[in-house]
């Protein structure tokens, strides 16, 4: 059981509005509304492919330590160039945010534009890595199957 009780799923909810992590933090709506606003934004929206981002919150919810995140699907094994790049530079903010080099940077500009830096950046911390950090201090643990199989279905529908 988390730390802190969740709200009750709503009856016109969906897999994201009802998720675990969804309704700890709707304990605090006006935070959730937020959260929910960015992660739409950055996580279905932008440059950088919807496979790319989510190899990425697969690959740091094992370093964070979120179960319920890392329940919701196993890092993948067959990245391409840039997602295998963008996962190994989310690896590195998640073990030592303060340790990112301009050598990794200038690694990064290789395969992506600015801009994609920016949206990779803000994705792996603004959402990715906070999002695992409070299920991780929450004590949120894994999801269900079935909560699983809805979370990787709104994803399918975005791409």
């Amino acid at each position: 059981m988390p730390r802190i009780e969740p709200i009750p799923p709503s009856p016109e909810g969906n897999a994201v509005t009802n998720s675990l992590l969804a309704r700890v933090m709707g304990r605090c709506p006006d935070i959730l509304r937020a959260f929910g606003r960015l992660d739409n934004a950055i996580r279905f929206h932008g440059r950088l492919p919807g496979e790319l981002k989510e190899a990425v919150r697969r690959a740091t919810a094992g370093e964070i330590g979120c179960l319920y995140c890392r329940s919701l699907g196993a890092p993948r094994e067959d990245l391409d160039a840039r997602e295998s790049l963008a996962v190994a530079f989310a690896q590195a903010i998640a073990q030592d945010p303060s340790g990112i080099t301009e050598a990794q940077f200038d690694v990064l500009r290789q395969e992506f534009d600015e801009e994609e830096i920016v949206e990779l950046v803000a994705f792996t911390c603004l959402v990715a890595i906070s999002g695992q950090m409070f299920g991780a201090v929450m004590g949120l643990e894994a999801a269900s199957e079935q909560e699983a199989g809805s979370y990787q279905e709104v994803l399918s529908r975005a791409r």
